[in-house]
């Protein structure tokens, strides 16, 4: 990032007006606005400046989604500020407020739900990119639901709409990848509103990777390089088991999943995703019926790859 001073730094260091002057016609330092200068006009660099010389100020709209890494910057700069009202060709701040706020890096943002639902109508697919890279990680699903309460009914209600197509709450590029598989194999389900997916949500006391609350379903996506022969803990062994046998205790469904099976086998892991998703639904109180089995259900070496 570019080094940023203001006037009177550029002075306290020997600087003439004139010279100050001729550095930015030589475009040797940028005048962002006022009494602020940087040798670098770099969007994040321009950003940093407004945030510093208006303590408080929030970036809202466009200028969030492209903070949170979701879009592209367009200029004027969107933010609002408690007590400042400004407008020119950087930036609109409008005095107002600021509701709930996230931190990302050195700036202040509005929270990713608040972004997305500002953009849901106008750009879906940014709006989707805003959940995604802001609500990531293994606390995204608890903060997305904790951001959702402090949402107005419409924004909430705005946000529905995309909720289902966002892969929310991942850890890891192979969560990532089951978790688009699985939603791809479940799009129509999705679309009729009869399920949601959720990452890295707890039940229990303990974290599970997929959850489909609407049929108690649990889904775990297991690396061989952490959980394989002798790479695991004794004690992460034996929360294993524990948090297996809660999820049955519970009457939950529990499926398991090897890296192995997303990359080597994934058609047969849609299948029984959905598969077991649909049958769940129809909620028929009986055991599945032996004409109703799938390829998965043959012993492993009759379909999976060999590992």
């Amino acid at each position: 990032m570019g080094t940023i001073w203001t006037t009177a730094q550029l002075r306290s260091a020997g600087w003439t007006h004139r010279q100050i002057s001729a550095a930015v016609t030589a475009k040797k330092l940028y005048k962002v606005r006022n009494g602020w200068y940087s040798d670098s006009d770099d969007a994040h660099v321009v950003l940093t400046v407004y945030s510093r010389a208006s303590p408080g100020l929030v970036y809202t709209g466009r200028t969030a989604a492209f903070l949170y890494g979701a879009g592209q910057i367009e200029w004027p700069a969107e933010a609002v500020h408690p007590t400042i009202s400004r407008s020119d060709f950087r930036i609109r701040i409008r005095r107002r407020v600021p509701r709930k706020t996230a931190g990302r890096g050195s700036f202040t943002l509005s929270t990713p739900a608040q972004v997305a639902a500002s953009l849901v109508d106008d750009d879906r697919a940014t709006a989707i990119r805003v959940l995604e890279t802001g609500y990531a990680g293994v606390n995204g699903s608890r903060t997305l639901a904790e951001d959702l309460e402090e949402l107005s009914r419409t924004e909430q209600a705005q946000l529905h709409t995309i909720r289902h197509c966002s892969v929310i709450g991942t850890a890891s590029g192979l969560e990532k990848k089951a978790l688009r598989l699985i939603r791809e194999a479940l799009k129509a389900e999705l679309d009729r509103g009869e399920i949601t997916i959720e990452t890295n949500v707890m039940v229990r006391g303990y974290c599970f990777d997929i959850v489909i609350r609407e049929i108690r379903l649990l889904i775990e996506i297991d690396s061989y390089t952490y959980h394989g022969e002798g790479r695991a803990r004794r004690s992460s062994f034996t929360n294993d088991r524990c948090k297996g046998n809660q999820a049955t205790r519970w009457d939950y469904k529990l499926l398991r999943y090897s890296d192995l099976s997303i990359t080597k086998a994934p058609q047969y892991v849609a299948e029984e995703v959905a598969d077991t998703v649909r049958f769940l639904l129809k909620r028929l109180r009986r055991r599945r019926r032996e004409d109703e089995a799938i390829d998965s259900d043959r012993p492993m070496k009759d379909w999976h790859p060999r590992p």
